[in-house]
């Protein structure tokens, strides 16, 4: 599995600060024993893999979970868009299949598709803020003491902005896709009743531009990712439209790349917490 490198990493922090007895399952000894002060003696590359690398990593992989569901969730709206085709060449529904690959075909099959990927954005954008917003902690990378600590730490937060950066462009594609639909739906929502309204001024366009169209609404408050993707480099997307089969293909070239960076991450973390032991 791809990200097995990165999740095994994240069991390993929250396990190696435990002590032995809060490890095992309890049933070598049935008595209570008598209570015990434990000291818990930890390096500063130690504590900060556990109380900011950690979390970070775990909301990652909660992406990557979130993430997942996209993909069949736009085969099905796929399927949506060539019912819909079916249905207007022949209501009877005996029509031959169709061949579109507009994204603009509406069914019941394509509007739940839609509704049910819009429920993934806000999880998704909101860990990817909190994940950044810990990694971009300088105390993560304040000196330890030990030139080789400090390398280390300054490797895991490349590594793991850049996968921040790989889901944020994932979360462009999933996002981008549904406020399109959904705004292309408001835009011309009402427009067969126009006609029918009377005095109606119908020489100025109804469509106007949205002021500060290129502001990112997903990243308030938290500096720019120095290893921001940009959507337009992904392979198979162009700037405009693109076919849903173009959509697609590129989620998942992105879930692939995402996958390569967490491995490389996971790899650089296992390694550090395995110099910690009981530390």
């Amino acid at each position: 599995m791809q990200r097995r490198g990165l999740l095994a990493a994240c069991v390993l922090a929250c396990v190696g600060f435990l002590p032995i007895e809060a490890r095992s399952d309890g049933s070598a000894s049935a008595a209570t024993p008598p209570p015990q002060i434990y000291h818990i003696v930890t390096t500063a590359l130690c504590a900060r893999l556990h109380e900011t690398v950690r979390p970070a990593v775990a909301m990652i992989l909660e992406n990557d979970q979130k993430v997942q569901k996209a993909p069949p969730l736009f085969k099905r709206y796929q399927r949506g868009t060539v019912s819909a085709l079916d249905t207007a060449v022949n209501p009877n529904g005996s029509g031959g299949a169709g061949t579109s690959d507009s994204i603009y075909n509406q069914s019941p099959e394509t509007s739940m598709s839609l509704q049910q990927m819009s429920y993934l954005v806000l999880p998704i954008a909101r860990n990817i803020i909190s994940a950044q917003t810990l990694l971009d902690d300088a105390k993560l990378v304040a000196p330890t003491g030990n030139p080789a600590d400090d390398a280390t730490l300054a490797k895991v937060k490349q590594q793991l902005l850049e996968t921040i950066a790989f889901q944020n462009a994932e979360l462009d594609i999933i996002n981008g896709f549904v406020q399109t639909l959904q705004m292309g739906e408001l835009q011309h929502a009402g427009e067969e009743y126009l006609g029918q309204i009377s005095g109606s001024d119908l020489s100025s366009p109804i469509v106007k531009p949205t002021p500060n169209q290129f502001q990112d609404p997903n990243t308030p408050g938290i500096p720019q990712n120095p290893y921001n993707l940009d959507v337009t480099a992904i392979p198979g997307l162009v700037l405009g439209y693109n076919p849903l089969t173009k959509v697609m293909q590129g989620l998942q070239w992105l879930q692939v790349e995402t996958g390569k960076r967490e491995d490389a991450a996971g790899k650089t973390i296992t390694t550090a917490l395995s110099t910690c032991g009981n530390k």
